[in-house]
């Protein structure tokens, strides 16, 4: 039996019953992460016998997964969602080029004894995002909201694709620095780096499409040392009060909105207020757990047309799944193929 399970938090899972398998590292990945149903019916579809398992795991132990993982040589590869896909890079072999440009990676493959990061986030936004307009983005402003790991892959294909012409405000709930990003791509676009959050009105209104890229809005309650808390509550564009915690009861959330009742009340007057503001600008939010977020929901009801995680996640799901499968050796199809599938899901 592989020793990755005696690392992870979730339990039960059967490594054995297929001659490779993949997997999909994050905190909580088994409350309903999208990839294993996606690349377990292109499995399935594709007679390759192989099962990806989602894994949640706590920090302290991520070294020790992905070292389990490298060890097993049915393990082919798979994904990384939130909030590890910056904190996993020290514990690869290799980075693509395109994730050591960006600095983080959503998906791992094998190669021999190595295990190698690539990312497909920003491959997957763009392409949905494109889709969804139905034109090009060259000499558009956008507002980009979460320089996290899905938010900086973001921001680097939104940048080529808005061009000299373009113009992309990018804005961070904490103090993280962001001027390696803005370093990077100065010369494809304007890039201007908003030092306020929330957002403030003078720069809203120079915006034609807003980002999520942030995890607020995201549907399961998060934990930490100090309790639950959630963030299904809010939205970006207004304060979000991340001090308070509940404990872990079967009536979790509902206390948790008790409690941060009036701090939510005032993020949704911000939020309504701020997108007022705005000239009807087009809204997409890379979340799609749940896939109509409170920040999706005032967009749609102030008449803004509106984008969910859901074609991003499929798409970057075929890319990630065609590139672990072809270096295993297991598929020799297209990627249409893959997306054929996976689009019936």
């Amino acid at each position: 039996m592989s020793k990755v399970l005696d690392v992870i938090e979730n339990q039960g899972l059967n490594l054995e019953a297929t001659e490779a398998y993949a997997v999909i590292l994050g905190e909580s990945p088994s409350r309903g992460a999208r990839s294993p149903q996606l690349w377990n019916s292109a499995f399935e579809e594709l007679n390759i016998s192989g099962f990806m398992h989602p894994m949640d795991v706590t920090s302290d132990k991520l070294e020790s997964v992905v070292q389990c993982l490298r060890e097993d040589r049915r393990f082919i590869g798979g994904a990384v969602t939130m909030p590890y896909k910056i904190d996993i890079i020290p514990f690869l072999d290799e980075l693509e080029p395109e994730a050591e440009t960006i600095g983080a990676v959503n998906c791992l493959y094998r190669q021999g004894n190595k295990i190698i990061g690539l990312n497909s986030d920003g491959a997957g936004a763009l392409w949905s995002l494109q889709n969804e307009i139905g034109g090009s983005l060259a000499g558009k402003s956008v507002l980009l909201l979460g320089t996290g790991g899905a938010g900086f892959a973001v921001a680097t294909y939104l940048a080529f694709a808005l061009e000299t012409g373009g113009n992309l405000l990018i804005a961070n709930r904490t103090s993280e620095s962001r001027s390696d990003i803005i370093e990077r791509l100065k010369s494809k676009c304007s890039i201007e780096n908003i030092g306020t959050w929330p957002v403030s009105l003078e720069h809203l209104k120079q915006v034609d499409i807003v980002v999520n890229c942030t995890s607020i809005g995201f549907q399961t309650l998060r934990k930490d040392d100090k309790g639950l808390f959630s963030l299904k509550f809010y939205t970006p564009l207004g304060i979000v009060n991340d001090s308070l915690r509940v404990e872990d009861t079967p009536g979790s959330e509902t206390q948790y909105v008790k409690m941060a009742g009036n701090d939510i009340a005032d993020n949704i007057r911000v939020t309504l207020s701020s997108l007022s503001s705005m000239n009807s600008p087009f809204v997409f939010d890379i979340i799609y757990q749940p896939r109509q977020t409170l920040l999706l929901s005032l967009a749609n009801l102030l008449g803004c047309q509106t984008l969910n995680g859901l074609p991003m996640n499929l798409e970057q799901a075929v890319i990630a799944f065609v590139k672990v499968t072809t270096s295993a050796g297991l598929f020799r199809g297209t990627t249409e193929d893959v997306r054929s599938i996976m689009c019936s899901n």
